[in-house]
Order: structure tokens, then C-alpha cells, then sequence
């Protein structure tokens, strides 16, 4: 994955999306922080619609005190490692812009 600072992106933007739309993402640097140059399908939106209703009419359950204790501390858990610089990938497999 190629990488450049802000300042290099702007003088080059036009050739970064061309290769951003090619499969060829770009990380690049502001301020000590990280942002994505990704092409980015957006999803089919019959499709995203019938997954808010298979949503909608599909079993709940209450989220009960207990519950909600039990997502907070995996959150914390999962927190530091989030937060260690890494690149995460889209788990669905989708292109999208990311900013970390």
C-alpha cells in the first residue's frame, strides 16, 4: 500500500483516486494520523432495505442491565488494541474511505 503525506497527496490526488479506483489504495498522513484513499461501492439499496427488514421482523431479545454490562467490558477490552495504529480491513470486503 503506497504511502505519502498530505501535502504529496495534493499535488497528486487526480493519479491517487485513478489508482484508489484500480484496487491500488493510498494511507495517507496528517498530523500524525492516518486517513484511507479507498474506491468505495456504495451497497445495492433494495438490498440494504431487505436486510432492515429481515432486521426489523426478526427475533429480539431484551437488552437487559446485565447485557449491556456484559458489551461494555468487551468494548474496553477491545479498545487498546483499536487504538494501537493498526489498518483495519472491511470484514465484509467492501471499498470504503477510512479515516483512523
Amino acid at each position: 500500500m503506497k504511502t505519502c503525506s498530505l501535502s504529496q497527496a495534493k499535488n497528486s490526488l487526480g493519479q491517487l483516486a485513478d489508482e484508489a479506483l484500480q484496487g491500488r489504495p493510498t494511507v495517507i498522513s496528517r498530523g500524525g494520523k492516518l486517513l484511507i484513499l479507498r474506491a468505495y461501492e456504495p451497497p445495492d439499496p433494495g438490498e440494504f432495505d431487505a436486510l432492515i427488514d429481515e432486521g426489523i421482523k426478526s427475533e429480539h431479545f431484551p437488552l437487559t442491565d446485565s447485557v449491556w454490562e456484559g458489551i461494555r467490558q468487551r468494548g474496553t477490552k477491545l479498545a487498546p488494541k483499536l487504538s494501537c495504529g493498526r489498518i483495519w480491513q472491511n470484514h465484509l470486503g467492501q471499498n470504503h474511505a477510512e479515516f483512523l
